[in-house]
């Protein structure tokens, strides 16, 4: 999957079936939980969700925050990972810096954003790479982005950590549909995408480069 902009995560405040109820009302109502003292939001379905880890049999997933900086921009520049995430661009950490501030911003205002995955492989917990939801920039899509680190390349990690993603976008935030764009020469993001159930959507010229999209629909992933 593609970044174009890795700053960009959720600026704006347009969601994709949100948009014609009313994004403003129906994701931008703050609660605070006196549990572990974390802010919770309400999602349009009337749903509470307290903003900290997500765990699953191989991962731990937790909001990225600037402890996390130094990890994240490590794998944006390993050359593996850039070729298709960051464009093939050397990012310099600032970037990495904002794109952690705008995403621990969205999870304060909509409770979505980036998580930073920790793998639980090799007897150690270990970084792994990142994974999350961003408003896309034609401010009606919801965009899941995953970012692995090679080491754990061809263990299942990145499906589990969008799985995980996915989950928490459909059954606690009630999204109605998450997209994902990759480059057509990406064939493993391909692969990917498609063991997740998600559906081609087109193909197209973007930012210059052939670009696949692929949906998933709250309903296809209750299937």
């Amino acid at each position: 999957m593609r970044c174009s902009s890795p700053a960009a995560c959720c600026a704006r405040a347009s969601v994709s079936e949100y948009s014609r109820l009313g994004v403003g009302q129906k994701l931008n109502r703050m609660m605070f939980s006196p549990k572990r003292g974390m802010f919770a939001y309400a999602t349009s379905y009337g749903k509470l969700a307290l903003m900290g880890e997500i765990e699953t049999e191989r991962l731990r997933l937790m909001p990225l925050s600037q402890t996390h900086v130094p990890e994240l921009h490590e794998l944006s520049i390993d050359p593996e990972v850039r070729r298709y995430l960051f464009v093939d661009q050397i990012i310099p950490r600032s970037q990495v810096e904002d794109m952690v501030a705008q995403s621990e911003d969205c999870f304060a205002r909509f409770g979505i954003g980036f998580y930073a995955l920790f793998t639980r492989l090799d007897g150690s917990e270990q970084f792994a790479g990142f994974a999350g939801l961003r408003v896309f920039e034609n401010d009606e899509d919801m965009e899941m982005l995953v970012g692995i680190s090679p080491r754990v390349w061809g263990r299942g990690i990145g499906g589990e950590a969008a799985t995980a993603v996915l989950r928490q976008g459909f059954d606690v935030c009630g999204l109605d549909r998450i997209i994902a764009a990759t480059d057509t020469p990406n064939q493993r993001s391909v692969r990917m995408l498609q063991k997740l159930g998600m559906s081609f959507r087109e193909r197209r010229q973007w930012h210059g480069l052939d670009t696949m999209f692929y949906e998933l629909t709250a309903t296809e992933f209750g299937q």
